[in-house]
């Protein structure tokens, strides 16, 4: 048992560590788009690039503040031929939004006069802002302008502007850390992140008494809708049957008679979301979460991704309807567990379970109550009223 628990804990390490590659700041989520490692490697290649092109003309570099200081520093360290720098001060941006209006540019104090300049942006977007420069530069008599971003989004560049040195061509998505900020917050961080947008995600948990149809209408749900399905039962014998790390571990504490903590179910749970990528429509979770802690273990888990259980759906069936349909279940198809007796022991087990999460998920503001006595077509003609209105 030492050995699943040592196991346990390293995999608790990695998955704190993933956890890592997505952020939030100023009530948006954020994730890892470039790492610390890749841009570093980027700024080394541009100041080798430039430093090559410029030999012999002790260039000046003119850094755009605020965004571009960390870019600035680094590129500095990396050149190998004379160079001075300096920086100047101009803003376009508020929020996530560029406001389109660019100020005057303040601090160009030297004298630029028969010089190489090379501006230092950390993000070039319309243009607006490296044109406004290079009008003012162009009044100082350099003899010539040079331009080096960081980023470039080429899909939003309306001025008709030569790019000397780009270190990463990205997509229209707002960025932030290594100097861009987020309303003045995450400039410090070593990565770059990228914003994660809302994709109305069809995020489902199903609850429902054993014989509640919740199967029949999961299928339905799936074929509809085109989610996921993540069942617990099958998910843990997947995982042991294929022989992973995360199986081994909850076979370790199957095999001694142990409960698995919820951390390695959520941990195992997370594993097969993520294998879902981050396209797809959403994910019906059922058998779990059986407990408050578990409902909140996979809030956390999905809040980490951007992400969260649009909808807890409850398919409530009187009881004497669920033991006629286990007790004929059982006859026509001989499972032991279908008798009398066990159902209602399994019943009794289920509406303790549930009968506090029910009301975690009111005050959360999704619980849907669903009647499942009728017919199949009205039922899940219910559940679809929930889910288009999610």
């Amino acid at each position: 048992m030492a050995e699943f628990s040592r196991i346990f804990v390293i995999l608790q390490k990695i998955l704190s560590f993933c956890a890592m590659s997505s952020i939030k700041i100023n009530g948006k989520r954020f994730r890892v788009s470039i790492s610390e490692a890749e841009i570093k490697r980027r700024v080394k290649e541009l100041a080798g690039q430039i430093s090559k092109d410029l030999e012999g003309k002790n260039p000046l570099f003119l850094g755009v503040l605020n965004g571009s200081f960390i870019f600035a520093a680094d590129l500095m360290r990396e050149m190998t031929i004379p160079c001075e720098i300096s920086f100047v001060k101009l803003a376009s941006y508020q929020g996530t939004t560029s406001t389109g209006k660019v100020t005057e540019v303040i601090g160009i104090n030297e004298d630029l006069t028969g010089r190489t300049v090379v501006i230092v942006e950390d993000i070039v977007e319309s243009g607006a802002t490296m044109q406004r420069m290079i009008e003012q530069l162009g009044t100082r008599n350099p003899e010539s302008v040079r331009i080096c971003t960081l980023f470039f989004k080429p899909d939003k560049l309306k001025e008709n502007l030569n790019l000397d040195y780009v270190a990463f061509r990205i997509p229209d998505d707002f960025i932030l850390g290594y100097g861009l900020d987020y309303d003045q917050a995450g400039r410090g961080l070593r990565d770059v992140y990228t914003i994660i947008e809302d994709k109305n995600m069809k995020n489902i948990v199903i609850f429902g008494a054993p014989g509640s149809g919740k199967g029949t209408q999961s299928d339905k749900m799936i074929e509809k809708y085109g989610l996921n399905h993540i069942s617990t039962g099958d998910v843990l014998r997947a995982e042991i049957k294929n022989g992973t790390e995360l199986g081994k571990t909850a076979k370790g504490y199957i095999d001694n008679g142990q409960l698995i903590p919820d951390d390695l179910m959520v941990s195992i749970l997370a594993s097969v979301y993520d294998s879902f990528g981050r396209e797809h429509k959403g994910v019906i979770f059922d058998g779990f979460p059986r407990t408050i802690p578990q409902a909140e273990a996979l809030k956390q888990m999905l809040d980490e991704r951007g992400d969260k259980v649009a909808a807890m759906i409850e398919l409530d069936v009187p009881e004497e309807e669920l033991m006629k349909r286990l007790i004929l279940r059982g006859q026509q198809s001989g499972r032991a567990d279908d008798n009398e007796e066990t159902i209602k022991k399994r019943l009794v087990v289920y509406h303790s379970q549930t009968q506090p999460l029910i009301e975690w998920y009111k005050k959360e503001g999704i619980h849907y109550h669903i009647n499942g006595l009728g017919e199949l077509d009205r039922i899940f003609a219910d559940i679809c009223g929930v889910i288009d209105n999610i």
